[in-house]
């Protein structure tokens, strides 16, 4: 299982590589949702230890809110991904990066396990339950269904 940070460093290297820039922080949170979804879907198991907080904006991850805070993220050494996990980070950043920031986090909001999270909830509290692995991997498991031509009503 890769380190979480190491994930977001990586993903961050991608993003600069191809925008000659730093991925922005709701971007990296979202990245970072779908990326461990993904996982989820593909070999039934988390490619990291990191629980999301249900935010307004999406999942967030307090250990990458804390990495942005500090004005010099991902400069530390965070662990090698194996190639297996880089590809499947490959796969999930072509995937999503045609998207801004906006528009990931309205797909997340999409996501149950971020609804269930919120429940109780105004649209436009803060909010900060954490978000259930097993309601990330019905998440998993509904997208691998839809990716099969699943339409759910």
């Amino acid at each position: 299982m890769a380190q979480l940070l190491a994930v977001a460093k990586y993903l961050n290297k991608l993003y600069e590589e191809k925008h000659h820039c730093g991925m922005d922080q709701m971007r990296m949170h979202k990245m970072m949702y779908f990326s461990q979804r993904e996982s989820l879907m593909i070999s039934g198991k988390p490619l990291f230890n990191g629980d999301f907080e249900a935010w307004k904006y999406g999942p967030v991850l307090k250990a990458v809110r804390t990495e942005y805070s500090r004005g010099d993220m991902f400069s530390g050494e965070y662990g090698e991904l194996s190639e297996e996990d880089a590809k499947l980070l490959r796969e999930v950043f072509e995937r999503y990066d045609e998207y801004d920031s906006w528009k990931l986090s309205t797909l997340s909001h999409a996501e149950s396990s971020w609804v269930k999270a919120r429940e109780g909830l105004e649209p436009d509290a803060p909010g900060n339950k954490k978000m259930s692995l097993s309601a990330i991997t019905v998440d998993a498991t509904k997208e691998k269904l839809r990716r099969k031509g699943v339409v759910f009503a």
